[in-house]
């Protein structure tokens, strides 16, 4: 019998394994999977050559399990030499439950399964992702299929007919991490942002974004096509942008038509690799060039849909709006505009319309479906043939859109009618039309035409047949964005109410409660929201959840839309993007960010299981030597108050004793006892060196990365890795004493580049009289939020463990009322993982939330802002 879940097939061909060399192997099993990226997993890795050989290319992340000590030793021994640690990597299971998030691994390798089930391994594939069972040989192959309950997210407004509503019944609250990826922070606040679209297809995901130093916006932008691994975020390839618009510009000021100029398809991407470059087909998996359609130069929007590219091309933006804005390397303006279809596969030419002269082809206006293409004008709406270009129908429809830099009209095609939001107030007869509304929140020097927020706009259902108009309705554009408008069914939300209303007459169906108790934010952020078939995903403080049938679920300020382009829901996750905001910086999330509803701890904080301390072999062989001499550097800053500051005296001038080249991204060292420790991050180890000469000492490879340096006390290194562990070495011979998992769960994601638990342990852990403590977790916010313990140095022995978590874990809520001290202006309840620190006594801080030597919570202190 056939199972539901894989499809299996078996190969015919056999490996000679005996024959075959690593490489070879590892190139016949990438061949086999089709997987051309992404997380790979080898289950039973030996002595890890083929595991390091799997790591064909910088877009594979490698990780091997061996319940075999003796083989993870070699394995790592191996993979060290190569320079590949970090990218690859290894370490001991024998375990049943694999210690990843489910949807997470593009390729499982299974040499020898243990107590692994086949439903364990489907778990923790992502869709479409490969698993491969050795069979004799040979392997055995199956593959995910893809849920019928999640949805891609191909154009900017989520398909060719810009009703940007995924088919997604998974996206919900965000309350997990799938993933992060750099960069942390976009480039400035006030200025261009720095990511400008993101689309999905096919389990990948592509963004343009600025890679520009953050140190100083002046510096020159960086402009880059990414392509990831939309499950785990491992990075597949990128491609350079060759002239993007000015970055340094205000980003309320335009323009709007970035975000159209990516779509995916398949294992197909189209681009425009510069403002004034051609449409380019690239390859998904690996972003080489396939084709470029020449004509195309100048191309601002592109749609795909059922083969055809339809594009808008020529120059939107002729004259920019507002004082002191000017060009900077862009390219001059075009002298033509025009809609045009092109067959993606042959190029082929199939008609252009041209719109050079008379009224103005407005931006992001062009929709496609159902075989028809609809656009709107300065004074029509139209609609066109797909296959032929010839006029179907138009209908009078002036706009005042045109005098907005930032905005555009809001056009969705549904089968039966045609939604068309946009600035057109009719006037009386004798009298100009009325005036704009002009701010919701004021800035000075802002308040000027072509920089209104926010204005009055009129909804227009059209019937795609005819253009007869059926219904008009006021709407509302939001903050420097366009009107929302969502179709769901035979039901159309748009703001500012969101109330349900009717697709063919218009009329109110049911009206829903969209927002709850005031939070300091006083305005929408500047970009469009979206929606799911289940929710509206609104943008006032952080992402707040509209239920199509309930309304008003809640918020979750902790996370936050980029400037521009906002979130995507898409794949069964939320994603967002990195945004400048200091909006709830003691707790927001940072960094490209893929949000889980599942996993980790939707329902609080999972209790630890009863085998969390690992004892090593120095375990019980190791005694308690003298405290650190005070001119030592034994901490993270030195004491655990992180004062920076030591009494030891320097003699001047001061000249090198020694150097070493230990290669990676070094943390900073302490010094104790004669020694120097510090750690490598990327390569997960920690090496001591004599402090006379510099000379290697001994080194340690831990099962995650280190941030930040470890601590010594009395002949014993402790630090925490992120793994979710605090690890404890013998200092004078780098033997393992124990290790405690701090973190509930063996559960791992893809964070910058590298596998790391759900709840990771910063480096630096705190020792403070006479006891360790750590802190196992991201965010209070998330996945049951952060637990903190308490451990004996010598032992690992638990004192004493305490959870942070700021939302009720059976109904999702804030604990704290919302507007009720929950939110505070620009900060809000909560809390995001950081080094601990100490006042030397009996006082544990993790940021401004003080504990006791028991961590038993003392207060909250009034946190500074800015």
């Amino acid at each position: 019998m056939k199972s539901k879940a894989m499809a299996t097939c078996v190969l015919a061909f056999a490996l000679a394994a005996v024959a075959a060399t690593p490489r070879d192997q590892a190139r016949r099993i990438l061949d086999q999977s089709g997987v051309k990226g992404g997380l790979v997993v080898h289950l039973g890795c030996g002595d890890g050559r083929l595991t390091a050989a799997l790591a064909a290319s910088p877009a594979y992340l490698v990780h091997g399990l061996d319940p075999d000590e003796a083989n993870v030793s070699k394995a790592r021994d191996h993979i060290r030499s190569l320079g590949l640690y970090g990218q690859v990597s290894v370490e001991r299971f024998d375990g049943d439950r694999l210690p990843y998030n489910a949807n997470l691994v593009n390729l499982l390798v299974v040499e020898k399964p243990g107590k692994v089930t086949k439903a364990e391994m489907v778990r923790v594939l992502r869709p479409g992702g490969a698993l491969l069972v050795r069979q004799g040989s040979g392997w055995a192959k199956s593959v995910k299929p893809w849920p019928k309950n999640i949805d891609q997210w191909t154009h900017y407004l989520h398909g060719p007919d810009n009703n940007a509503v995924a088919n997604d019944t998974v996206v919900s609250a965000p309350r997990g991490i799938q993933w992060v990826a750099e960069p942390k922070w976009q480039r400035s606040h006030e200025e261009l942002a720095s990511m400008s679209v993101a689309v999905t297809a096919a389990g990948r995901l592509f963004y343009i974004v600025d890679e520009g130093p953050l140190d100083s916006l002046r510096y020159p932008a960086d402009w880059k096509l990414v392509a990831r691994d939309a499950f785990n975020g491992v990075l597949l390839w990128k491609r350079n942008i060759t002239r993007w618009t000015d970055h340094i510009r205000h980003f309320r000021a335009g323009p709007v038509h970035l975000v159209r100029r990516l779509v995916a398809a398949g294992d197909r991407v189209y681009v425009t690799l510069g403002l004034a470059e051609p449409v380019t087909q690239l390859d998904a998996a690996t972003g080489k060039t396939i084709q470029v359609y020449k004509g195309t130069e100048y191309a601002e929007e592109i749609i795909f849909d059922r083969g055809v590219l339809y594009l808008v091309v020529g120059t939107s933006e002729v004259k920019r709006w507002g004082p002191g804005l000017s060009t900077r390397g862009e390219p001059k303006p075009s002298t033509f505009r025009f809609i045009c279809a092109i067959e993606a596969e042959t190029g082929k030419w199939l008609w252009k319309r041209d719109f050079s002269k008379g009224e103005f082809l407005l931006p992001l206006s062009l929709a496609v479906r159902d075989g028809r293409v609809f656009y709107k004008t300065t004074g029509h709406v139209g609609c066109l043939d797909a296959r032929s270009g010839e006029t179907l129908w138009t209908t009078a429809a002036p706009s005042l859109t045109r005098r907005m830099a930032w905005s555009a009209p809001t056009v969705v095609a549904t089968d039966e009618v045609l939604l068309c939001a946009d600035r057109n107030p009719v006037a009386k007869k004798g009298q100009p039309a009325p005036r704009m509304d002009i701010v919701e929140w004021g800035v000075s020097g802002w308040n000027v035409p072509g920089f209104q927020r926010r204005g009055p706009c009129t909804l227009r259902a059209y019937d795609v047949r005819t253009g007869k108009e059926l219904w008009s309705a006021p709407c509302q554009e939001n903050y420097n964005a366009p009107a929302d408008v969502f179709v769901v069914g035979n039901l159309v939300f748009f703001s500012p109410s969101y109330a349900a209303h009717d697709l063919k007459t218009g009329k109110v169906v049911r009206t829903l409660k969209t927002r709850g108790a005031p939070v300091g934010m006083v305005h929408h952020r500047c970009h469009r929201n979206k929606a799911t078939i289940r929710y509206i995903f609104t943008s006032r403080s952080g992402v707040e959840l509209i239920d199509l049938e309930k309304g008003w679920v809640g918020n979750n300020s902790w996370i936050r839309g980029t400037c521009q382009h906002g979130i995507m829901p898409a794949n069964g996750l939320l994603y967002a993007p990195p945004d400048a905001c200091a909006c709830f910086h003691l707790v927001k999330v940072r960094g490209f960010f893929a949000a889980t509803t599942k996993e980790g701890g939707t329902g609080g904080m999972p209790q630890p299981a009863p085998n969390a301390l690992e004892k090593g072999p120095a375990y019980g062989k190791v005694r308690l030597g003298p405290p650190a001499s005070p001119e030592d550097w034994p901490l993270y800053r030195h004491d655990p108050q992180r004062s920076g500051a030591c009494p030891t005296k320097l003699t001047l001038p001061l000249k090198s004793a020694w150097s070493v080249r230990l290669g990676g991204r070094l943390t900073q060292p302490v010094v104790a006892g004669g020694r120097v420790f510090i750690a490598d991050r990327d390569a997960q180890t920690i090496y001591a060196l004599d402090a006379r000469d510099g000379k290697e000492l001994w080194h340690f490879v831990a099962s995650g990365r280190m941030d930040s340096p470890p601590a010594f006390y009395r002949g014993l290194l402790l630090f925490g890795a992120a793994d979710g562990r605090v690890y404890c070495l013998r200092a004078s011979d780098g033997q393992l004493v124990w290790r405690f998992r701090a973190a509930p769960l063996d559960r791992r994601v893809v964070a910058f580049g590298r596998l790391e638990s759900i709840w990771p342990v910063h480096g630096a852990v705190l020792v403070q009289g006479g006891a360790v403590y750590a802190c196992a977790g991201r965010n209070s916010f998330l996945d049951g939020g952060l637990v903190l313990h308490k451990l004996e140095p010598l032992t690992g022995r638990p004192l004493a463990r305490r959870v942070v978590y700021h939302l009720d874990p059976k109904t999702g809520k804030q604990l704290a009322k919302e507007g009720k001290g929950a939110f505070r202006t620009f900060d809000m309840e909560g809390v995001r993982s950081d080094v601990l620190v100490g006042d030397g006594g009996d006082s544990v801080f993790l940021r401004h939330y003080r504990f006791d030597s028991d961590l038993k919570p003392v207060e909250e202190l009034k946190p500074h802002l800015f």
